[in-house]
């Protein structure tokens, strides 16, 4: 059976992942965008791919599954879930904040879980991070440990080598006061998760936190660097605390000149180190995506969590 799939918001990564959707072999039905110079326009021939159908503003289509991509908070995203789930739609969702719901919003988590159950529909928040590198990746590569003690997450990107958008979320080349200004007001945000990975790894290794933090931090230029006197970007972390134990760290370093590398370390009876150098996250979120979409259509009706797919459950000592 084909799958035949929806992208919701068509902006640059709804593009890229249309196109990783037309790779994998997925049937793409329609896309849905509020740009007025989207309205209308072929699919096709905006991306220079061999697909007849077009974007509109509403969701106006019939299809199994829904690619969301249009904002990381569940609260504003939760309207457009609600619409997809009653027309019928399963749901995968870039939105950060749905990959563990639980965490910030448990009264939606219940709605949506309630909705989507109720409409024989599955609904999931995932992509590259959170969703693989800081927590499923983390998951995965424990399972050949017993006992686990600790564990290390670090993600690291040069963000000169990122999109335009992605610079200004880290705050590229603002001056400092200005980034701070714009970090408590929201008006930029910096990365979006670090809780729900950290949330995601407590859980599926059986460990009830007594605490979680997360925050960010500012990297700025000094000297002669490029840059000098402006910010570079942002530092950010997450983790589990336990009896006053750190039990799990992650890290996502995202500024300017940044070596590129992702590395992971597991501490317990039978200790992993493993080091990438470096993934590219929009693809990378793209492919997480559409190498699910059969597994989510299959899957029992409800809201799920990526820890739901993952059959390995290591334990922390």
């Amino acid at each position: 059976m084909t799958v035949k799939a929806v992208i919701y918001g068509f902006g640059q990564i709804g593009r890229i992942l249309a196109k990783a959707a037309y790779d994998r072999g997925i049937e793409i039905v329609g896309a849905v965008d509020v740009n007025p110079e989207l309205i209308g326009k072929n699919i096709g021939k905006l991306l220079g791919l061999d697909v007849d159908a077009e974007v509109k503003n509403s969701l106006d289509f019939e299809g199994d599954i829904v690619f969301l991509t249009t904002g990381s908070y569940l609260d504003s995203v939760f309207p457009q879930i609600k619409k997809c789930v009653e027309k019928g739609f399963n749901v995968i969702s870039t939105c950060e904040t749905l990959s563990y719901p639980e965490y910030r919003y448990p009264k939606l988590a219940k709605e949506i879980d309630a909705l989507a159950k109720e409409n024989g529909v599955t609904v999931l928040g995932t992509g590259i991070n959170p969703g693989f590198l800081l927590d499923t990746l983390l998951i995965v590569l424990s399972a050949t440990s017993v006992k686990i003690e600790r564990i290390k997450a670090v993600r690291s990107a040069d963000a000169l080598k990122r999109r335009t958008a992605f610079q200004k979320k880290v705050g590229v080349g603002m001056d400092v006061k200005e980034v701070k200004r714009k970090l408590e007001s929201g008006e930029i945000t910096g990365h979006v998760g670090y809780a729900e990975s950290v949330m995601l790894v407590c859980e599926a290794m059986g460990l009830k936190p007594d605490d979680v933090k997360e925050g960010q931090e500012i990297v700025a230029a000094e000297g002669n660097e490029v840059l000098a006197g402006k910010v570079r970007g942002l530092k950010g972390y997450g983790y589990a605390l336990k009896e006053g134990e750190e039990k799990v760290r992650i890290e996502f370093h995202a500024y300017a000149g940044a070596e590129e590398y992702e590395e992971i370390v597991i501490e317990g009876d039978n200790p992993v180190t493993w080091r990438s150098t470096g993934t590219r996250g929009d693809l990378g979120t793209a492919a997480v995506i559409v190498n699910l979409a059969e597994a989510v259509i299959d899957y029992r009706s409800g809201l799920i969590k990526m820890l739901d797919l993952i059959p390995f459950r290591p334990c922390f000592v």
